[in-house]
């Protein structure tokens, strides 16, 4: 029986890359692009020596060695290996030797922070649901009694309106009133969601950003790193673009707040294989990553930052992410964040995948 290899590397959830005898990557799979959120071309073009944290010079000086006669495989523990500036991927490695026609490594990587992710993301949606479960019902709750109010208001108005006393009290009685109602109707989200249609995802950033660059009057500096290749996928678009517009606005926000000096938003697509989202393993994602160079997420609001209400800002209504993760979990898809001082990072996560609302 007739067996493809490289079908089955593909289909192997850790990450392996191939050398030649100069260390020059030559070989990756479809994990590898996933882990490092670049295409395999661009994985290709790099060395292997000049993504390997320049601190690390005793693993260096091993892999330098490593294809001498008696080399043994090896491994080695959270290795950094540094892809862009700001990108980072710490991981567990195994090399080995080939030889034959050439010679060179198979090396395979494994995020040692994998499980902990998952583990992570199941607690985090358990918790995001629970609260926004109990947001909802309250807000039912307050909007029942908020139309009697209203109501009332309308009938003293109705009845006493001629005098200038009572119309400045019902008029500021319907204006909080209502007020009270738009607010409710954000926790409450999106009652009807729109029909789906197939659409381009950079069309859609597209409109964000030139909406926002009206905004900003170009005081903020937006990058844009699109992989042309990317398919149409099915969604929602008028919601996809608010939460692409919720995202955007909070790191201009942020940037403006802190006067960061050159202030910079980079926006990134790439498509990614094997994501795994609520314990779903999807052949093919679309990844929308947005990064600023601001001053980071507070430590004390890391981990509740798609609750409802939650928010660093002194006028902020902590909508926007809860908002934001739910249209995006209402396409099957999830968001991530990290953050540091000067590299906020924001991942939008959607599967190549029908759906059915």
């Amino acid at each position: 029986m007739q067996y493809d290899a490289n079908l089955i590397l593909e289909s192997i959830s850790t990450t392996v890359l191939v050398t030649d005898s100069q260390l020059r990557i030559v070989s990756a799979n479809n994990a590898a692009e996933h882990l490092f959120c670049m295409s395999k071309s661009k994985i290709i073009s790099l060395k292997l020596l000049d993504i390997i944290d320049k601190d690390q010079k005793q693993l260096i000086d091993s892999l330098t060695n490593a294809l001498k006669k008696d080399f043994q495989s090896f491994s080695a523990a959270d290795v950094c290996i540094k892809l862009e500036p700001f990108i980072n991927v710490r991981v567990d490695m195994n090399i080995s030797a080939y030889s034959g026609r050439s010679k060179g490594l198979v090396i395979e990587l494994r995020s040692n922070n994998y499980f902990n992710k998952m583990n992570d993301d199941l607690q985090r949606r358990t918790q995001s649901i629970a609260a926004r479960d109990l947001i909802r019902s309250l807000a039912h709750e307050i909007k029942n009694p908020l139309g009697g109010i209203r109501g009332a208001a309308q009938l003293l108005d109705m009845e006493f309106g001629k005098e200038v006393s009572i119309k400045e009290y019902t008029k500021v009685i319907i204006e909080q009133t209502d007020r009270l109602k738009t607010l409710v109707d954000n926790l409450l989200g999106p009652q009807r969601p729109n029909p789906l249609v197939s659409c381009n995802i950079h069309y859609i950033i597209e409109k964000v950003l030139s909406l926002l660059q009206m905004e900003t009057l170009d005081n903020i500096r937006f990058e844009k790193d699109y992989d042309p290749s990317l398919p149409e996928i099915e969604m929602d678009e008028h919601a996809i673009e608010q939460a692409l517009l919720n995202i955007i606005s909070n790191a201009v926000q942020a940037l403006t707040e802190s006067n960061t000096s050159h202030p910079t938003i980079k926006i990134v697509t790439r498509a990614t294989a094997g994501v795994l989202i609520n314990r779903i393993k999807y052949p093919t994602s679309i990844v929308v990553s947005i990064t600023d160079n601001g001053p980071g997420i507070p430590e004390s609001i890391k981990q509740t930052i798609f609750y409802p209400m939650v928010t660093s800002r002194q006028n902020g209504t902590g909508l926007g992410l809860s908002i934001a993760q739910n249209i995006v979990e209402r396409h099957n898809g999830t968001i991530e964040c990290e953050s540091e001082k000067g590299n906020t990072t924001f991942k939008i996560i959607l599967p190549l995948k029908k759906l059915k609302f």
